[in-house]
């Protein structure tokens, strides 16, 4: 089990954002391990970071064309990554007997 809540870590702390990161390491550190209700608020999190990045991107868009496409291709590249956590995450869940990521 302990793998699995490490595994579920490392995939969390992939996405890293400020609210990703600051969620994931509170989880950390309170002694309970994490739970299916913290990886919940963890993916939530990140789709608060995710909402700013592409905010971000868009800016960059105006300011310079080319930063806005690097950008663009910084926000798909990790759409496609939490793509594939959410989905391992789903099935870890699964097997905790937890509902999937919303």
């Amino acid at each position: 089990m302990k793998l699995k809540s490490l595994m579920l870590f490392m995939a969390a702390a992939a996405l890293a954002g400020c609210q990703t990161s600051a969620n994931v390491s509170s989880a950390a550190a309170d002694g309970e391990g994490i739970t299916c209700g913290k990886i919940y608020q963890a993916f939530s999190a990140y789709e608060q970071d995710r909402e700013s990045a592409v905010a971000w991107a868009q800016l960059g868009q105006l300011i310079s064309p080319t930063a806005g496409n690097y950008a663009n291709m910084g926000v798909e590249t990790a759409a496609r990554y939490y793509d594939q956590i959410k989905a391992t995450t789903d099935l870890a869940l699964a097997i905790r007997g937890c509902q999937p990521v919303r």
